[in-house]
């Protein structure tokens, strides 16, 4: 987790297990706690300060759904399940916002 964090530039992280099915999820505000303390930290196990996500995008959901999902929630980023609960990535409310944008803007031209 430590790596994670150290050479990566995210701020949110999914946890899976060994199916690759998303078991939890850790924002950078969620490790930081930790960061500085690695030596007794280090058997920390992630499951430990991991939390469940305010919701759960299904790939089959739709734009509007996933928006008034993202506003019920109060979040900027949530994670996409297939069925099976697979972890498929993050999704943004600034990108559906963004690719809304543009979809008005071809109408508009």
């Amino acid at each position: 987790m430590f790596e994670l964090v150290k050479n990566g530039n995210k701020n949110l992280f999914a946890v899976l297990n060994s199916d690759n099915k998303l078991k939890g999820i850790l924002t950078l505000d969620d490790i930081r706690p930790y960061l500085f303390n690695q030596e007794n930290n280090a058997a920390l196990p992630v499951t430990k300060i991991m939390k469940a996500p305010p919701a759960l995008i299904k790939v089959e959901d739709k734009p509007l759904e996933i928006l008034q999902v993202f506003d019920d929630t109060g979040s900027w980023n949530l994670p996409v399940v297939d069925q099976s609960n697979v972890f498929i990535g993050f999704i943004s409310k600034s990108s559906i916002l963004m690719s809304y944008r543009q979809v008005l803007k071809g109408y508009s031209e």
